[in-house]
């Protein structure tokens, strides 16, 4: 028995245009944001898929809704896939925090496990426990009947990095280097006893060549 595990980031967000931090700030998708999740479903259309779960922030709830909402099958809220707490830093353009608290930035994204987080805001560890706690929960709640099965979760570029390091066994202090397009999707496939990671960060859909197909 195995278990598929189809992981997209969403659509660009209004932040994401304007390079600020949103982490737990609900923000919309942007138009273009919106055109990406419709090629990803376009790409996905022949795919089957048992269940989706996403974040409840709207970026990743309007993307899964793009991807999977006409197929009939019920879209799971699961408020643990969020991205991470940025506390203080929230909304604010990126730039301006290196400006402004260069150190404790330098520190948190060149060594997020050491001692700084974002004021206010999450620890590496904590989001660790958050994301893998919900991803772990979900694999389990699908694998009671043998069956095997095809899982998505939409959520966002931090959350699935996360999932990516546990599943590669890669340090957490390495989180930050595995990029993460808008739209872009990640194949994670569980057996009894191992885990194999197929594809990585996979935005092709939104290249031109795509269009002739």
């Amino acid at each position: 028995m195995s278990i598929k595990l189809i992981l997209i980031r969403h659509g660009e967000s209004e932040d994401n245009a304007q390079k600020r931090i949103s982490g737990f700030s609900d923000v919309n998708l942007t138009e273009k944001g919106i055109w990406q999740a419709k090629r990803l479903a376009y790409r996905l259309r022949n795919l089957p898929v048992d269940a989706v779960y996403c974040s409840d922030l709207k970026r990743a709830m309007h993307t899964a809704n793009i991807v999977f909402g006409d197929r009939g099958i019920e879209l799971f809220k699961k408020p643990n896939l969020r991205e991470v707490n940025f506390g203080d830093w929230e909304r604010k353009i990126m730039e301006e925090i290196k400006l402004l608290e260069k150190e404790k930035f330098t520190s948190w994204f060149i060594n997020p496990e050491g001692e700084s987080t974002p004021p206010q805001g999450e620890s590496l560890a904590a989001f660790n426990h958050r994301i893998m706690t919900g991803v772990n929960t979900i694999l389990q709640n699908n694998n009671h009947d043998g069956k095997d099965k095809t899982i998505a979760i939409v959520c966002h570029g931090g959350a699935i990095r996360i999932v990516l390091c546990n599943a590669l066994k890669i340090e957490l202090k390495n989180v930050w280097h595995m990029k993460q397009k808008s739209t872009a999707l990640n194949i994670i496939e569980y057996y009894e006893s191992e885990v194999f990671v197929s594809l990585v960060n996979d935005a092709s859909h939104l290249e031109n060549w795509w269009e002739k197909n």
